[in-house]
Parts: C-alpha cells; sequence; structure tokens
C-alpha cells in the first residue's frame, strides 16, 4: 500500500494567530506535513520546540526558511493593512496561474455560515438585501489591543473584515461587475480606551455599506464585551431571515444558581470558530494536492479591504466615502 502524499507546510510567524496554525496543521491535517516555521521572535520558536514535533526546522529569516520562490499560499487576512500593498500581491498573483494563493476567511469555512451559502444558493431566502453583522470581542483588561491598535489598521480593517467578506460573499453575485460598491459611512466612540485616540482609532465602530446592487450592510464592530466574545449575523430575504449565533454560548449546558438561569459565553474568537479554522487548511491543503479550484481568491481580500479603507476613513473624516466607476475608494 503507498503512502499518502502530503503537503508540505512552513508557517511565517508563530504568534496568538500563527501558533494555532502550526499545531492544526500538525496534529489536524492528515494530508499535511509541518516542516518548518519562521519568526523573528526566539522566544517563539522556543515555544515552537516544545510543542511542535520533532524535526520541525525553525528560522529567523523568511528568506532562508523558504530557500526559493515558487509556493502555493495560503494567507491570513488581510494581505496587508497597506490598500497598495494588497494590490501589489494580488497583481503578483497572476503571474504565477499554477500557484494556489487563497485568504483564510475563517468564516467561509464554518459550517454555520456555509449553511447559509447553501439556503441563499437554493433561493429558500429569496432574494438576500440586508445583512446585519457583528465582530464584538470579549473586553481585555490588560489593553492588548490599545498596542496592537498603532499597526492593526484600526478596528474596521482588524475587526471589521470578516463581516465584510460575508457580506460580499452573500449580497453579491459570483461574477460581480467591477464597480460593487456605491458608499460607505462609518462612526465610533471610545467607552472604555480613550488613549485609542491618539491612533484615530475606536473601541466601538459602527458601519454601513451600500452595495450598488441594492445590498446593505451594517456593521458593529467592538472591543467592549463583558460576557465574551459575541459575533453574529443576520441575514434578510425577501422570503426571510436567518440569523448565525444569536446566542453566542459556549456549549450546551444550562446553569442554575443563586444568579439565575444563564449559559456561558465564547470567551474568543478562537473558541467560536476552531473547527472553521482547522476546516480551512484542510481543505487548502485538499485544493493544492487534487488541483481543486479555490473558494475564495486574493482579489476578495482585496475588495473587501478596500471597504474597511473606506470605513476607516469615513470614521476620520466625519464623512461618506463614495466609489468611483472602476470600484475605487475615493479617499479624499
Amino acid at each position: 500500500m503507498s503512502l499518502q502524499r502530503q503537503l508540505k507546510y512552513a508557517v511565517l510567524g508563530i504568534g496568538r494567530m500563527g501558533s494555532r496554525h502550526a499545531q492544526n496543521i500538525a496534529f489536524r491535517t492528515p494530508r499535511a506535513e509541518l516542516v518548518a516555521v519562521c519568526d523573528i521572535n526566539q522566544s517563539s520558536l522556543e515555544w515552537a520546540k516544545e510543542n511542535l514535533p520533532p524535526g520541525v526546522k525553525t528560522f529567523q529569516n523568511a528568506d532562508k526558511c523558504l530557500d526559493e520562490a515558487g509556493k502555493h499560499v495560503l494567507l491570513e487576512k488581510p494581505i496587508s493593512i497597506d490598500l497598495e500593498t494588497s494590490r501589489q500581491v494580488v497583481e503578483e498573483t497572476k503571474k504565477y496561474p499554477g500557484l494556489k494563493v487563497m485568504v483564510g476567511f475563517s468564516r467561509r469555512f464554518d459550517e454555520s455560515y456555509r449553511e447559509v451559502k447553501k439556503m441563499i444558493n437554493a433561493g429558500t431566502l429569496g432574494t438576500p438585501h440586508l445583512i446585519k453583522s457583528a465582530t464584538n470581542d470579549q473586553h481585555d483588561s490588560s489593553g492588548f489591543f490599545v498596542k496592537y491598535a498603532a499597526a492593526s489598521g484600526g478596528i474596521f480593517i482588524d475587526c471589521g473584515i470578516h463581516d465584510i467578506d460575508l457580506a460580499r460573499w452573500f449580497l453579491l453575485p459570483s461574477s460581480p461587475d467591477i464597480k460593487q460598491v456605491k458608499r460607505v459611512f462609518a462612526l465610533g466612540h471610545n467607552i472604555q480606551h480613550p488613549e485609542l485616540a491618539k491612533y484615530n482609532d475606536v473601541d466601538n465602530g459602527v458601519g454601513v455599506v451600500e452595495f450598488e446592487n441594492g445590498g446593505i450592510l451594517v456593521i458593529h464592530c467592538s472591543r467592549t464585551m463583558k460576557h465574551g466574545h459575541d459575533c453574529f449575523t443576520e441575514v434578510f430575504g425577501t422570503e426571510g431571515k436567518v440569523i448565525v449565533n444569536g446566542n453566542p454560548q459556549l456549549n450546551r449546558v444550562e446553569i442554575r444558581d443563586q444568579y439565575g438561569v444563564r449559559t456561558e459565553s465564547t470567551p474568543t474568537y478562537y473558541e467560536r470558530f476552531r473547527e472553521a479554522f482547522v476546516n480551512e487548511v484542510n481543505e487548502f491543503t485538499d485544493i493544492v494536492l487534487d488541483n481543486k479550484p479555490l473558494p475564495v481568491f486574493c482579489v476578495d481580500a482585496l475588495e473587501a479591504a478596500k471597504i474597511a479603507a473606506a470605513l476607516a476613513h469615513s470614521f476620520k473624516t466625519n464623512n461618506p466615502v463614495y466609489f468611483d466607476e472602476k470600484g475605487e475608494p475615493l479617499l479624499l
């Protein structure tokens, strides 16, 4: 019996999320082999030696880790917080049609959101026309995200990119015209962390996106939820409505004590989307090994980033941002 062919992976960056990707590849992706990790921080490489399989090579230099070009790539979102860099990456991928490059929008790999997509495709909801979506993180009293704000691109890019991608996935046709967005508007405030103001960022932001086909996205991003990570999506169609994660339960346990009757919430995004991240890397592995079509492309990430950047600009200027005939935000 021949041995199963495996896809060899190197993970660049093994911080908070990269370390989880590395573990998923090493321990939960049967058709993959983790061969190397790379991080500029020596402490991360020490973590790798203690928590990843023996034989995984460690590097501090990405060029030495990859050795040469010509690799398939699974990218975290966003491609970059800088739109021009994202455009350059998209253009570069066009030069190598034989290579698979996918951006890991984890909610597209979550079973609940996939069920909604099936309902839309089947016409069960009629024509979807409005989405209300939220990414509300549990409040972190350590203020980690305040330190991170300088490099995050702001709450709409960091948190809102998933909600934006979902709206594009649910509301736009599979082969949309060049111009997808008509205009956006955003506002926000700091209710826990006024120190974010120095980064032109907020701990609660609200945005409205109007698409050219008449669809609307209303998005709420927050860093201040006390009860846990609370992300939900409501999809309104002409024949019905669905809600994903309306109650962010950690499990099916119902607690009854002196405080009443309650359930516990998912503490972070990772607990909520743990299996989606596993699905993501397993499916990308199959896509490469079996030469299957990609379910999401770099251009999807670029289009979502344009909307997120427009929302960030709208918040900073207190003005709506319109999109031109080429589908570019007019960031004046």
